[in-house]
């Protein structure tokens, strides 16, 4: 009994999969999505980054979007590392995102992902200068850092109006006053409305 239940649940998820990629995706052209970047650490460093995303679908395939970027960084001393200390860093970014593949769960047999992208990020930031390496500037006040990111990455549907992304990027700007390093892992949740 148990050896004729397996390939029936392996049939019916087959079919499912594939009446799911049958469905025809309504087009996003023209409609507004949001996407609530978040990435959480804490402990001996803690790390909060905060850029919430509103984007727009110019065409089915090409997408931009901006919104505003806020780090709080610290660190707490440590018998190996004995300094402290915390820090905001705040600015803008934007973005635009162009689909190299769309839908495609209608042509895989398997649904694996629904679109592959390609991306560029510009990013504004204001960064303390005691705390991040800038030789030609004094210990106080601040100065604008500027980013300049491109990669690539997927997105995976959950229903009609949401889905997940995963993205990897690389900082062409990047240097000793980034506040992150090479490559940049991300991953998003992408709501429309």
């Amino acid at each position: 009994m148990g050896r004729r239940i397996l390939p029936l649940i392996i049939l019916i998820l087959v079919c499912e999969i594939q009446s799911f990629a049958q469905e025809e995706m309504p087009s996003r052209k023209g409609k507004f999505f949001l996407i609530p970047e978040l990435w959480l650490s804490f402990g001996t460093n803690t790390y909060v980054d905060v850029a919430p995303l509103v984007g727009y679908h110019v065409s089915d395939r090409l997408s931009v979007g901006l919104g505003p970027h806020y780090i709080f960084q610290s660190r707490k001393a440590t018998p190996a590392y004995p300094f402290s200390y915390q820090t905001h860093v705040f600015g803008l970014k934007s973005f635009a995102r162009f689909a190299l593949v769309t839908n495609a769960e209608r042509y895989l047999p398997i649904n694996l992902f629904s679109d592959l992208f390609v991306q560029v990020e510009y990013e504004g930031l204001s960064l303390e200068k005691a705390y991040y390496y800038a030789p030609s500037y004094p210990d106080e006040g601040r100065f604008i850092y500027q980013a300049f990111l491109v990669g690539g990455g997927f997105t995976q549907r959950i229903g009609m109006f949401n889905s997940i992304s995963l993205m990897v990027l690389w900082n062409l700007n990047e240097s000793t006053r980034s506040p992150y390093s090479n490559p940049v892992f991300r991953i998003g949740f992408n709501t429309f409305f």
